[in-house]
């Protein structure tokens, strides 16, 4: 993204986006992930865990490319309604 892009994404980020953080349903989910995770972690052995945290550090460099994915996406679409 472009200089200007990074600001508006991170912008978003820190405003609107995460007001949709804060519903019930969204805590709940977040709070199971942590909770199932931990219980994850503390199952695995040494070598399954460095594993595990490789793969979840994966999984929320995938998340946050399909985040700013979807921004540019909808700051086209934008663009492009007027």
């Amino acid at each position: 993204m472009t200089p200007l892009m990074n600001l508006l994404y991170d912008h978003a980020m820190d405003t609107g986006f995460t007001a949709q953080l804060t519903t019930p349903q969204y805590r709940s989910v977040n709070n199971l992930l942590d909770r199932l995770s931990g219980d994850l972690r503390e199952a695995l052995s040494r070598d399954a865990r460095d594993t595990f945290e490789k793969y979840y550090d994966a999984l929320q460099e995938q998340r946050q490319m399909e985040l700013e994915a979807m921004f540019l996406a909808a700051f086209t679409l934008r663009r492009e309604l007027g």
